[in-house]
């Protein structure tokens, strides 16, 4: 199955939230009518956990409506994470449902209550099990398509609809059986699954919004397709971050001290946009170039030197030159400067010695004339 592309991604999920929005709504109304017609508590309870679905399903509109928009000058990484607070809310809404189903069911055993439904509820049932499980497979399929937690989210709250419709099927049964004590107890099971469902939604929801990473394989996938890049030499302290259904990257990639800064930067946005090809889900990446192996405990204390060290050159009476390549490495300079060929070296090459020992932050300076 293909993802979708980004343009058509927000359309495919607020047409499926519609769908789910519709079918809510005229289940919502067949149930109720239904329920106070056949005199059955059950089915009038099960129309209000498809009250609690439609409520869900409108705020799933809104949020993936507002997760939609582009980045501005507020929010300069977009507003994805409007789908990822909405899949927490929706799983915390299950919860809540399954709370509410265990507690009404806890209390019925406990009172005994029973009821004496018409058996025409159960047509009722078997249509709202057919269609909120149908709904259910509908919205996980394009759940998947388009990598949308909000979606599954409300999947899920159809699921716990199903669910909990069965447990209405089952119990009306036994009711007309004369065991409706059974029903009560199919119900608590259900709350459990319900709660569960929506507890690890919203748990998963909750550890993206304080910008959770992703998995340590998928980590490593982005640093062997880093690695694979010829002339990177070492890749480091790569960080991610979820950001709704996009993956944010940042790393340090090490490269040859020598290069130019052309290269360095051209090797940056090959690595960029390979990572980007190879890997759907990120959509930005921050590279960080270093010219030399880098760790946490190293700090840069050498400023930049190029405008004192063209004075010193300047004091020491050096000829002019035509090239001064500044090279960085464990706090010292390596500097290389190429003179036009018809200089003569030798005392250049003296005044450049003792500028070495002169100045502790020099390394090395290699002179080279233009052919």
């Amino acid at each position: 199955m293909q993802d979708v592309s980004n343009e058509n991604r927000y359309q495919t999920i607020s047409r499926v939230n519609w769908v789910c929005t519709w079918v809510d709504a005229v289940l919502t109304v067949f149930k109720l009518a239904i329920g106070f017609i056949a005199h059955s508590p059950a089915l009038v309870a099960d129309a209000l956990h498809s009250l609690s679905d439609l409520g869900t399903d409108i705020l799933a509109l809104v949020l993936g409506k507002l997760a939609q928009h582009g980045p501005d000058e507020d929010h300069p990484y977009g507003h994805a994470r409007y789908e990822t607070m909405g899949t927490a809310v929706l799983g915390t809404a299950l919860i809540m449902v399954a709370f509410g189903i265990g507690y009404e069911n806890i209390k019925a055993l406990i009172q005994g209550e029973t009821s004496s439904p018409h058996w025409i509820a159960l047509i009722a049932v078997a249509v709202s099990i057919i269609s909120k499980e149908a709904l259910f497979h509908y919205t996980m399929k394009y759940a998947k398509l388009t990598r949308s937690n909000l979606l599954e989210a409300n999947a899920w709250h159809s699921r716990s609809d199903s669910l909990s419709s069965v447990v209405v099927f089952v119990g009306i049964i036994c009711s007309l059986l004369g065991y409706p004590m059974i029903e009560y107890l199919a119900a608590l099971g259900v709350a459990a699954l319900i709660a569960k469902m929506g507890g690890e939604l919203a748990w998963n929801a909750m550890q993206d919004l304080i910008d959770r990473g992703v998995s340590p394989d998928q980590q490593q996938a982005y640093l062997n397709t880093l690695n694979s890049v010829e002339d990177i030499l070492d890749v480091h302290l790569l960080r991610s971050r979820i950001m709704g259904t996009d993956v944010f990257i940042d790393a340090h990639v090490q490269v040859a001290p020598t290069l130019t800064v052309s290269e360095a930067h051209q090797i940056n946005d090959f690595a960029t946009a390979l990572l980007k090809q190879q890997h759907d889900e990120i959509s930005d990446v921050t590279l960080h170039i270093d010219f030399e192996p880098d760790h946490r405990v190293k700090k840069t204390v050498l400023k930049p030197m190029r405008r004192k060290l063209e004075a010193l050159l300047r004091d020491r009476k050096l000829p002019e030159y035509e090239r001064l390549y500044l090279h960085y490495c464990d706090n010292k300079l390596n500097i290389e400067i190429v003179f036009a060929n018809h200089h003569e070296m030798s005392d250049v090459k003296s005044r450049c010695e003792s500028l070495v020992e002169d100045h502790d932050w020099i390394n090395a300076i290699e002179i080279q004339q233009k052919i």
